[in-house]
């Protein structure tokens, strides 16, 4: 019960804000691991709309570290995918994502086209997985995780593997720039990176159109930016990846689709 009343705070917390949102203020984590109960919760206080669904990708048990378990806390209907773990009491079910089947996912367990939040997490592939998902589908709000091993002005993209995880190494998803521009492509603003350099936040263009918000740096990558701060590697991120792979540019890769 605590949990939720705080959650109900964090809804409403702020809702007399400024011009522009400054969503730094808004990081807290009851479910979360990095702040992003508090940021999500506000985000869709400001959108002020919802069917009332969300997905999330690399949910491991569906509660620890979820994006999403506070929202199913307050009735939202999921789906929870996970290549290691299953719980059809949370409606969590097996499966290894990949560009080719994500689509066929979506449309087995009768995902909405216009649901709110999208959760992105798998470790390695998570830039070929949003590009690859139907334009038909189009969530309110995006979560993704990000290499921010690379600099805000390094545009950087994995090779795509479809059934590779991650070997612990810093070779792994795309760096904050190449997330931008994919967000870009697809008619997504950036609006938050949280304090830790793991997630990144995107808000669909037309809603932010159509309710005037503002977010402090909003698509600005070098000042939204975050060193990682979850490892002794690179920057602060994971271990240097020991065979120094070769990274392909987004631009390229938004160009061949």
């Amino acid at each position: 019960m605590c949990k939720k009343l705080l959650f109900i705070f964090l809804v409403f917390w702020g809702s007399l804000q400024s011009e522009e949102i400054d969503l730094s203020r808004y990081e807290q984590s009851i479910y979360s691991q990095n702040g992003e109960d508090g940021v999500l919760a506000k985000i869709f206080m400001l959108l002020n709309q919802s069917s009332g669904f969300c997905v999330e990708f690399g949910a491991d048990d569906g509660v620890r570290g979820s994006n999403t378990y506070l929202f199913r806390l307050g009735g939202w209907d999921c789906l929870l995918l996970d290549r290691l773990s299953e719980n059809p009491h949370y409606n969590l079910y097996k499966a290894f994502i990949t560009a080719e089947n994500i689509n066929e996912l979506f449309y087995e367990y009768q995902v909405p086209y216009n649901l709110d939040l999208l959760s992105i997490d798998i470790d390695y592939n998570d830039f070929y997985v949003w590009q690859a998902i139907d334009e038909k589908y189009r969530p309110s709000v995006v979560v993704i995780e990000y290499n921010a091993t690379h600099l805000p002005h390094e545009d950087k993209v994995v090779k795509y593997r479809p059934f590779f995880c991650s070997d612990g190494s810093n070779y792994f998803g795309a760096s904050i720039l190449a997330m931008y521009q994919l967000g870009r492509s697809k008619g997504y603003s950036l609006v938050y990176a949280e304090k830790t350099g793991t997630n990144l936040f995107f808000v669909r263009d037309d809603f932010l159109k159509e309710k005037n918000l503002e977010f402090t740096n909003m698509n600005n990558v070098e000042k939204l930016y975050r060193h990682p701060k979850y490892g002794n590697g690179p920057n602060g991120g994971h271990r240097q990846d020991p065979r120094n792979r070769e990274y392909l540019s987004s631009c390229e890769l938004l160009k061949q689709k």
